[in-house]
């Protein structure tokens, strides 16, 4: 906890000093589409948990939200690495990226470990759903329980837009990472995203996506919010 803490003070560092701007620091002058890149960090900071659903479950919702916060951590540590000139701050940066992506992998280990049959999280740990308050629930008057029964079930809602409604967006891969289910993309403007043309790392909504695609390669994409991240969901190389 303490360590999360530490690091958690060492990010809002890092943004107040990039927030101060040129002029107030005798430092080397941002490089050309550092003010893009850090607009668009804070537009992803700010609308990711927004996006998110919790399950209820403290240890599922805790997990997923420790690793959007530190992929978010991450995005704008890096993005200081890209364009920051200041030697302190980027060594700053590199240790939240190395610290946040052991702590990424470290919670979806867990995530693979809890959807084992014979998972517990305690010795002689009870069930889900067999606390103090699903107990109260369950002893609540059968009226109660009907309606609740009764009641209409709510559409689903569709994480992924129909690939037909996305426009295409041209590029040029700079990076693939495979393990990480990530591509790194200099892009032109995303029309659905509101995203001016940058150089940006994505998410693969399915890692077959960027299967076959390699740094160099000029391509056609479509990119769109999936569960509440920014990922690609369709690539193909440009004729």
């Amino acid at each position: 906890m303490k360590r999360l803490t530490a690091t958690l003070t060492a990010a809002a560092a890092l943004l107040a000093v990039v927030a101060i701007g040129p002029d107030r620091i005798a430092q080397a002058q941002p490089a050309k589409g550092a003010l893009a890149a850090f607009e668009r960090v804070l537009e992803v900071m700010n609308t990711r948990f927004k996006d998110l659903k919790l399950v209820g479950d403290p240890d599922k919702d805790f997990a997923t939200l420790l690793i959007a916060h530190h992929e978010d951590l991450i995005f704008l540590a890096k993005t200081q690495l890209e364009y920051g000139g200041d030697e302190q701050l980027r060594r700053l940066a590199q240790r939240i990226v190395d610290e946040q992506q052991r702590q990424i992998a470290e919670a979806k280990e867990w995530q693979v470990r809890r959807q084992q049959a014979d998972y517990r999280a305690q010795p002689g740990q009870p069930p889900h759903g067999s606390g103090p308050l699903d107990q109260r629930a369950k002893a609540a008057p059968a009226p109660a329980r009907q309606l609740q029964a009764a009641a209409p079930a709510q559409p689903a809602i569709q994480s992924t837009p129909p690939a037909t409604e996305v426009p295409m967006v041209t590029g040029t891969v700079e990076k693939v990472d495979p393990g990480a289910g990530k591509i790194t993309i200099d892009h032109g403007r995303i029309p659905n995203l509101d995203m001016d043309a940058m150089t940006m790392v994505f998410r693969a909504q399915d890692p077959a996506v960027i299967k076959g695609v390699k740094a160099g390669d000029k391509i056609r994409f479509q990119a769109d919010r999936v569960n509440g991240q920014i990922s690609v969901i369709k690539i193909q190389k440009a004729k």
